[in-house]
Order: structure tokens, then C-alpha cells, then sequence
């Protein structure tokens, strides 16, 4: 059964924010294969493209995860991030300017994230390569491309 666009893009980000989490922002070659298999047999179709663009948003997330280790709560802040991130991507339609930008970083604090110039670095990272990935994924509308199961 294929999957939609949005609970496809959805699920590659929470699959990812998960591994991330999990590992505690290490892993080496064969913790990344174990997590490429897990994506897959959630019914991805694992290509290279697909492969390079779930490294980019676990890397942009480890690089937050790693900087945010000794906040007090620091396990909900990526995942707050990672959703705030889905959100604003899927509102926007992956296009935004400056305003859109700050409008971001003003949501997340309202969620309670107070982030200094760093962790809003990070935060733009994992925003942009979510963004990516949104741009990736086909067409909203369109079923993503699944493995056969």
C-alpha cells in the first residue's frame, strides 16, 4: 500500500528525530544500515537520493542533539524542533523569506525553547534539511514510492 505524501514526509522525520535520539547523537556505519533497514521496511523505497537526504537531516539533528546534551530537557527539545520544523515546512510549502524565518524561531520559544544564537543555528539547519527532504518527496498529492512487501 503506498503511503501519502504527508504521513510519508511526516514519518521519514520522526523515523529520523527517533534514531538520532536513540543513538544519542552517535553512531557508526552499522547503527546507520540497521536504521536504513528499519526505514525500509516501513515500506520506503531506499535509494541513494533518499539515503543522502535522511543523512542530512539525522546529521543536521545529531549537530543540535550533540549541542543540547546537558540542557535540562533536552530529549524534547529535538523533537519539538523536528515537529515545529514539519509544520512550518508543510505550511509554507517549503518556501519561505526572512519573516517567515523569525516566525519560526517566535514559535518555537512560544513552545517554551529558549534558544541562544547557536541552538538557533541548529534549529535553521534541521529546518533546512527538512526542507529538503520536503522538496524531495513527491509531489504532495502524489503516493510516495514504497517498497514491495
Amino acid at each position: 500500500m503506498a503511503k501519502d505524501f504527508t504521513n510519508s514526509f511526516n514519518e521519514l522525520v520522526a523515523l529520523a528525530t527517533k534514531f538520532v535520539e536513540s543513538q544519542k547523537g552517535t553512531w557508526d556505519h552499522y547503527a546507520w544500515l540497521d536504521f536504513i533497514s528499519e526505514v525500509q521496511k516501513k515500506g520506503f523505497d531506499i535509494t541513494d537520493d533518499l539515503q543522502d537526504q535522511l543523512g542530512s537531516v539525522t546529521e543536521s539533528m545529531k549537530k543540535c542533539y550533540n549541542a543540547i546534551g546537558d540542557t535540562k530537557g533536552f530529549q524534547n527539545i529535538l523533537g519539538e524542533i523536528s515537529q515545529s520544523s514539519i509544520e512550518f515546512v508543510k505550511k509554507n510549502k517549503g518556501v519561505w523569506n526572512n519573516d517567515g524565518w523569525e516566525s519560526y524561531i517566535k514559535d518555537l520559544q512560544k513552545k517554551g525553547l529558549a534558544l541562544n544564537d547557536m541552538t538557533q543555528s541548529y534549529a535553521g539547519n534541521i529546518l533546512e534539511s527538512v526542507k529538503s527532504l520536503y522538496s524531495f518527496i513527491p509531489v504532495a498529492g502524489k503516493p510516495a514510492k514504497t517498497a514491495a512487501k
